[in-house]
């Protein structure tokens, strides 16, 4: 099986499916240091044995989500015998897996799909069990942009309770944030959230110009 068979099982949004690290323009010098962060990352599969995430944190517009997804990408490719293809949806017997799987997904996508779930049709709440499971279980999970969430009880409970699972669990998660850290991350999702990801992961600063904006100029 081709790194390309498992990588499209995965589903990532189309945008961001073609991320790869060597396609990434660093503008910034914290750019160029990600990238290498990141490729070391991806060279050391004891991290996803060891449950070691990364939290990559910065503005708007420098290109977090790529670097993640492309980081994903390049462990994938550097251990192709470890990982499987995803099964059909809503599949939830882990006892059919013999590798490692991924999911991405955005925070607020998460949060709108597990609203919907609890009092919504049947096919919404097979998508939502279905999402949980895989951000549950899955052995690596980037939740791309928390914080960008509306702060509620609610929402700090639902985030709490997954990343407080994953970090007990020792699986390997990948954040990305717009959110100045810690304060206005504690404000959006709550101080005990945060004090578990800065443990379970490795923060990386990326900074600059908003290549949106770029583009327009």
């Amino acid at each position: 099986m081709t790194i390309g068979d498992i990588w499209d099982s995965y589903n990532i949004p189309k945008k961001f499916a073609g991320s790869r690290l060597d396609t990434y323009n660093p503008n910034h010098k914290t750019q160029e240091a990600a990238i290498m962060r990141c490729l070391n990352y991806a060279k050391d599969i004891t991290n996803l044995q060891q449950g070691k995430g990364l939290f990559l944190h910065g503005p708007y517009g420098t290109g977090k989500t790529h670097l993640v997804v492309a980081t994903v990408y390049e462990l994938i490719k550097n251990n192709p015998d470890l990982f499987v293809r995803r099964p059909g949806p809503w599949d939830y017997n882990d006892g059919f897996r013999n590798g490692m799987m991924f999911t991405f997904v955005s925070v607020v996508d998460l949060l709108v799909t597990i609203r919907e779930g609890f009092n919504g049709s049947d096919y919404k709440k097979g998508k939502a069990a279905d999402l949980l499971h895989r951000v549950k279980c899955d052995e690596i999970v980037i939740l791309d942009d928390i914080g960008a969430e509306k702060p509620s009880e609610w929402v700090e409970e639902q985030l709490y309770f997954l990343i407080d699972l994953r970090y007990r669990m020792e699986r390997a998660t990948i954040f990305t944030t717009n959110c100045s850290i810690p304060k206005e991350l504690e404000n959006q999702i709550g101080e005990r959230a945060v004090s578990r990801i800065f443990e379970m992961t490795d923060g990386i600063k990326v900074d600059g110009p908003d290549y949106r904006k770029r583009k327009l100029a």
